[in-house]
């Protein structure tokens, strides 16, 4: 929450505020209202709004190297090499972003700059302090792809899973569940998570595979 992210890092709410502006740290993942209703034995009624912002725990990792950073394009930049450097060393890359990689490992760097910068701006609005378990550029890459394995399994697999396809269908989902979050009970249905791995796992008899909360 807000107010125990500026006490864990101590700093001013004005400060945490200003990195955020600043584009040095993400916007919260979750932001709660919430309007209270009191009232007392001596009939009168007071109604107060109160919000809760959530952010991801590597809020705290990113305030500590950024508190003091003067230059956000220089962290802007940083993180989209990052992003690309994880990319390009993903043993299954050709499967990130419509495949911007040619026949021979070269990349397109028109189309791979538009979907880093979707994913710079995409990281600033907290989603993948939703979307990732560790919201860094290794998970945003790592779960790029395993949705994209997920997406052309479903579109190659049969009818009925050979033992083959069973055993490739365990490993997607195990990839997967290294760098995606559970998402909130609301959000799951029609999160990525929702939408095709618990899915596509409950089209074969394979609930017991799908990731519960604890």
């Amino acid at each position: 929450m807000f107010e125990e992210v500026t006490k864990m890092a101590n700093i001013s709410s004005d400060k945490l505020n200003e990195l955020i502006e600043n584009k040095l740290v993400s916007e919260p993942s979750y932001v709660i209202n919430s309007d209270i209703t009191i009232t007392s034995s001596l009939s009168d009624t007071h109604k107060v709004s109160i919000e809760r912002r959530y952010f991801h725990p590597s809020v705290l990792q990113l305030i500590e190297n950024n508190a003091k950073n003067i230059n956000p394009e220089k962290f802007k930049s940083e993180f989209i090499e990052n992003l690309l450097s994880n990319l390009k060393n993903h043993a299954y890359k050709a499967f990130a972003y419509g495949n911007v990689f040619d026949g021979n490992d070269n990349i397109d760097n028109g189309k791979i700059q538009n979907a880093l910068e979707e994913e710079w701006n995409y990281f600033l609005k907290g989603v993948y302090g939703i979307c990732t378990l560790n919201n860094n550029e290794e998970a945003i890459i790592d779960k790029e792809i395993a949705i994209k394995r997920i997406l052309n399994f479903i579109e190659k697999k049969s009818n009925f899973l050979t033992n083959d396809e069973k055993i490739e269908l365990q490993e997607l989902n195990e990839e997967f569940n290294k760098s995606t979050s559970l998402f909130a009970p609301y959000q799951r249905e029609t999160s990525s998570r929702g939408k095709y791995l618990d899915k596509l796992l409950k089209e074969f008899s394979l609930d017991n595979l799908i990731k519960e909360y604890s």
